[in-house]
């Protein structure tokens, strides 16, 4: 097939959810990574699966709506690049993050850590750990909160052998990502979106960054705070 036609509530792929950012701008076109990206990261508008599949045997796909008849959003390979560089602004609330403080700074230690939580079926995503002072460090680390018991437990259950001094969780965090392709080649876009969370006193737990995404962890009590200031930030929105 040339297109694949998914016909849906909503007349397109946006900025945002314009259900939460009033301001949120459709988009005509979008990358099959930046989509895959926003689709992973909260945007609901189209299934991950759904976009794997598509870039995999190269079927152009075009997300609009059933009632209103518009033209909507092409989600294809190569999109020409708009001057912002940022495909879109997505949130996720349902993670946990996880602290190790006090543990042995030794070769070995973070494998020991994520081997045991891997072999208990734990998705680990955003990964911080401190640098090494008078033999002891800290390792954070964020992952689904469905996941949190099973996190926990296997933690506590193997304290002697990974060897920490004690455990912080914190299920009340959200993260937000700003997703567009080949951004990071472009200078200022983390210190934009950072100078927009700072402008709005909203304090950065964690970050984490690719080629076609940055990513930080915020309290969920700013998130949708957050969410909106950093979209206004790069699509120009005013209050």
């Amino acid at each position: 097939a040339d297109l694949c036609q998914i016909f849906t509530d909503v007349d397109g792929v946006y900025t945002a959810d314009p259900r939460k950012i009033p301001g949120a701008i459709k988009l005509s076109s979008i990358s099959y990574d930046e989509m895959l990206e926003l689709a992973t990261l909260g945007a609901q508008v189209l299934h991950n699966r759904s976009v794997e599949m598509a870039k995999r045997y190269n079927v152009n796909l075009e997300v609009l709506s059933s009632f209103s008849g518009n033209p909507g959003t092409k989600v294809k390979e190569v999109v020409k690049v708009e001057k912002t560089n940022i495909g879109g602004v997505a949130k996720m609330d349902n993670f946990v993050r996880f602290s190790l403080v006090g543990l042995e700074d030794r070769p070995g230690v973070a494998f020991k850590v994520f081997s045991l939580l891997s072999r208990n079926s734990v998705n680990v995503d955003i990964i911080l750990q401190s640098v090494g002072r008078d033999g002891s460090k800290d390792i954070s680390f964020t992952c689904p909160l469905n996941s949190l018991e099973a996190a926990k437990n296997v933690l506590e259950e193997n304290r002697d052998a990974i060897g920490y001094s004690c455990i912080e969780v914190d299920d009340h965090v959200a993260k937000i990502s700003l997703v567009g392709a080949g951004m990071m080649t472009h200078v200022g876009v983390a210190s934009d979106m950072f100078e927009a969370l700072y402008d709005a006193g909203i304090n950065i737990q964690m970050i984490a960054t690719s080629e076609i995404r940055i990513s930080v962890l915020v309290s969920k009590t700013d998130a949708n705070r957050a969410l909106k200031v950093v979209h206004d930030k790069f699509f120009g929105i005013e209050d």
